[in-house]
């Protein structure tokens, strides 16, 4: 009996250090302990497995905190990696910021979600201090673009962006290139008048960019949306190509258009399939009243003919000394014989101007996608012209206004 209670005596001390217990037979008890016996190697058993089980879970905390460490160790780096990232830019910036200076092209940079100024170059602030009034006028046009600008940028990225299973393919749709064009701008005009009346003209072209403020404290601070507005200055470059349609394509004394542009309209006209009416006007007395009053008067006469013919709607071009186009659509012949008719009428009983003033007309239908050129529309108009003025013309003894200069 006392060797039965050593041995379990020993046994339980075992389990209580959490010490691998030696192997263990009840059966070897004497009878008295036996049923003992066994229910402590019962309880040793699950002892056992319960200190089994806290050392997996152990082991796979240990090894979850190794992994939390390593991805704190990794954040950390990443953390690093931004803020060095973002010093770099924010010294990047002031480099920009700088060389914004020396452009003479103007830069306004608004914060996207706020229009907050964030900044301009000098060439823009000089602008601001001369010219405030116009300034002022060119700024709220930026600011009230921008909605649109940001709109039609995020819209143009979106489109661009290929399907997720493209991407995990490699392959873009066939009629996408995200390497074509600029993504993150757009080009626009703004026309202005400043306070003496002078149109100005200006080209601007918006970037939709993050902006990293040099003065950003944080990560966060730095990471803001702006639109950059480059604004150049096109007036002069405006006036000039202004001034070269004009010696190309309008006449200087009624300023209608000449015979380059009537010519050039008519054949676009044709290419697109476009009928329309030619009507060709030769103005009667101009040389009378050239010889009697002075080509001065003749050029007001002129002047007061081609507003006339304006009333008229459609394209009027002073092709000749006296000689004039109407290009119109939307009518019959019949139609715009009759209304030329009708003022050729009324400018005949104006008497106002102490010379006769009056017209003669032809108007022939150039049908969509004639093959004949417009040289001979125009030969046979003329001919058809001078058939009415040889009809209709009153003779100049007929119409003069008697006075001591016949």
């Amino acid at each position: 009996m006392e060797h039965s209670l050593k041995l379990l005596t020993n046994y339980i001390q075992k389990i209580l250090d959490q010490a691998q217990p030696p192997s263990f037979h009840w059966e070897d008890l004497c009878p008295d302990f036996q049923e003992l016996g066994e229910k402590v190697t019962l309880l040793a058993g699950r002892v056992q497995d319960l200190t089994n089980q806290l050392q997996q879970k152990n082991e796979a905390l240990e090894l979850e905190n190794q992994v939390l460490l390593d991805n704190i160790q990794a954040m950390d780096e990443i953390s690093w990696a931004l803020e060095q990232s973002n010093h770099e830019l924010r010294i990047n910036l002031n480099l920009v910021n700088a060389l914004t200076d020396y452009t003479h092209n103007m830069i306004f940079v608004y914060a996207a979600d706020t229009g907050q100024e964030v900044h301009t170059n000098q060439p823009a602030r000089w602008f601001q201090k001369a010219h405030g009034e116009t300034a002022a006028e060119l700024i709220r046009r930026l600011l009230d673009k921008q909605p649109e600008i940001q709109e039609q940028i995020d819209s143009h990225r979106e489109a661009q962006k290929p399907e997720s299973e493209e991407l995990q393919n490699g392959q873009l749709p066939e009629d996408q290139d995200l390497s074509e064009g600029n993504q993150n701008s757009l080009r626009w005009n703004i026309s202005l008048n400043d306070p003496d009346g002078i149109d100005l003209f200006y080209q601007v072209e918006s970037f939709l960019i993050p902006w990293f403020h040099s003065d950003g404290e944080s990560a966060q601070d730095a990471k803001k949306q702006a639109i950059v507005h480059i604004v150049l200055d096109e007036t002069e470059r405006q006036r000039r190509q202004n001034l070269i349609y004009r010696f190309a394509y309008v006449d200087p004394l009624t300023n209608l258009n000449n015979r380059r542009y009537a010519t050039e309209k008519m054949e676009q006209w044709l290419r697109e399939g476009t009928p329309f009416l030619l009507s060709f006007i030769d103005v009667d007395y101009l040389k009378y009243c050239n010889d009697t009053f002075g080509h001065e008067q003749g050029d007001s006469y002129l002047v007061e003919i081609s507003v006339a013919l304006q009333t008229l709607g459609g394209e009027v071009c002073r092709v000749g000394g006296d000689e004039f186009f109407l290009l119109q659509t939307g009518l019959t012949p019949e139609e715009q014989d009759e209304r030329l008719e009708k003022l050729r009428q009324e400018t005949l009983a104006d008497k106002s101007s102490g010379y006769p003033k009056c017209f003669s007309y032809a108007t022939t239908l150039v049908p969509a996608h004639s093959t004949v050129p417009v040289a001979e529309y125009i030969s046979s108009t003329d001919a058809k012209m001078y058939q009415y003025k040889q009809k209709h013309k009153i003779p100049l003894s007929d119409v003069v206004y008697k006075d001591d200069r016949i």
